[in-house]
């Protein structure tokens, strides 16, 4: 992979989603200040977050998992419920705004675990970890990956068992529409067809270690890197 264009991508999506962390917190309904028109467009996109939260929370409980690493945390969700699941959490993003979001609603919701989390303002990709994690949480991550290939090679040495990720389907008008709502915003996106995420596997020597759930308009994805 070109680390040029991997570092512009980076660079692109940091900013992005350091002005865009209020607004993007707001679509899992934690603000009002929406408008109707926003909503409208955040509907569908609501709806597959919330397929892909129950699928990654219906695994995690597993009682082997006893770390994860929440690459791409966002405002902390699912920081969260691993906490309340009894997990040591790694929360891990880019943009320092969404850290900042993810710690106030750890202290909300989770204040007597909040020992049990670390926060990171790091890019997952180059960052190097003095230990490995049972579990990965990946949700809404690889829509901004251009090489979802070398993602998962690095899984594979940071993750003792399994990860747990998410792939925005390609194809229809929704899709179209999130192409150009994201391209007027000057960040890269990358959407997936099921042939991409089997070559990604097939690639990443994971064939017959994964399942795929059909979010709707995104794939669920659960892999055993063991």
């Amino acid at each position: 992979m070109d680390n040029t264009v991997a570092n512009k991508d980076s660079q692109e999506v940091k900013s992005f989603f350091d002005g865009y962390a209020s607004d993007f917190d707001s679509i899992y309904g934690h603000t009002d200040k929406r408008g109707p028109v926003d909503k409208l467009a955040d509907k569908w996109f609501r709806k597959v977050m919330v397929l892909r939260f129950e699928e990654t929370l219906k695994r995690s409980v597993n009682a082997s998992i006893n770390s994860i690493i929440d690459i791409g945390c966002g405002p902390g969700l699912y920081c969260v419920e691993f906490l309340k699941q009894g997990k040591e959490v790694m929360a891990i993003d880019l943009a320092e705004n969404m850290l900042s979001i993810a710690k106030g609603h750890v202290q909300k919701h989770a204040n007597d675990k909040s020992s049990m989390i670390t926060y990171l303002h790091a890019d997952y990709l180059e960052y190097n970890f003095d230990k490995k994690y049972d579990a990965a949480c990946l949700m809404g991550l690889f829509d901004y990956i251009k090489d979802p290939v070398a993602l998962f090679e690095k899984l594979k040495k940071d993750i003792n068992k399994e990860v747990y990720a998410s792939f925005p389907k390609d194809g229809g008008f929704l899709a179209w529409q999130r192409k150009v709502r994201y391209k007027m915003r000057n960040c890269p996106l990358y959407l997936y067809t099921l042939d991409d995420i089997k070559t990604i596997m097939h690639k990443t020597g994971l064939d017959g270690k994964y399942e795929v759930v059909d979010c709707e308009r995104g794939y669920f994805v659960k892999v055993d890197v063991a």
